[in-house]
């Protein structure tokens, strides 16, 4: 919760430092999209070349990966605010861009051992062989987490550097370094008779082994790659 009220305070301290501004020609509003979904954005332009950028961005989307035998969907949700200042170091509209991002960037998942090796991986003993039926109800519950607070360093260019009133367009790439992802949280779940067997030592241990493989699996999400186009009026 406390990244929401960060993005809520700083996009209001932003807005309202904007509508005192806007007199000058200098505040513009844009809606975008790119890599970390939809969102919208307020541009201060400080001086000719130093802008200021408050924005938002929300994305949910889903992928299938298979870990350790284990068949996972994974439903990352990406839940973000930034604080961005541009320099526009010539005359055209190509800038550079660092600021920092709240994150509330998670990843949820849901994996199915294989049946074929679910006897083996989960050390389920011989006793329990006669509900191998019941293997399709054997379930990997988790979730990943990322850095609350996440660098960024982008280039972009701006159709409308130079403020004239109207619409413009801007395009911006970049990466945003959120960290190393940590699985918080990592259970097992079955129907009976296997549910009793979810949380024996043997499965514990193997479900610590697999926490270690996700956080490996999902290591290049630590260097998220953004893209973005966004339409803008300048006032």
């Amino acid at each position: 919760m406390l990244p929401r009220y960060l993005l809520l305070c700083c996009s209001l301290s932003l807005i309202l430092l904007n509508q005192v501004q806007a007199e000058s020609g200098n505040l513009a509003i844009g809606a975008k999209a790119g890599t970390l979904g939809g969102g919208a954005e307020v541009d201060l332009g400080l001086t000719d070349s130093i802008h200021l950028r408050g924005g938002a961005n929300y994305l949910k989307f889903s992928f299938d990966s298979t870990i350790s035998n284990i068949d996972y969907e994974m439903e990352p949700e990406f839940k973000n605010g930034s604080i961005l200042l541009d320099w526009y170091p010539f005359s055209a509209g190509f800038r550079l861009t660092g600021g920092l991002f709240i994150n509330d960037n998670t990843i949820s998942l849901t994996g199915s051992p294989r049946r074929d090796t679910l006897l083996q991986d989960y050390a389920i003993p011989p006793e329990y062989a006669f509900a191998a039926p019941l293997a399709d109800s054997v379930k990997v519950h988790g979730s990943v987490e990322f850095n609350t607070l996440a660098p960024y360093l982008g280039i972009g260019w701006n159709s409308n550097q130079e403020r004239s009133q109207g619409w413009g367009v801007s395009l911006e790439l970049g990466v945003l370094f959120q960290g190393s992802p940590q699985v918080s949280v990592l259970t097992a779940s079955a129907d009976a008779p296997l549910d009793s067997y979810t949380n024996d030592p043997v499965v514990v241990q193997a479900l610590e082994s697999e926490r270690r493989a996700i956080e490996e699996d999902l290591e290049n999400f630590q260097y998220y790659p953004v893209g973005s186009i966004m339409l803008h009026y300048t006032f």
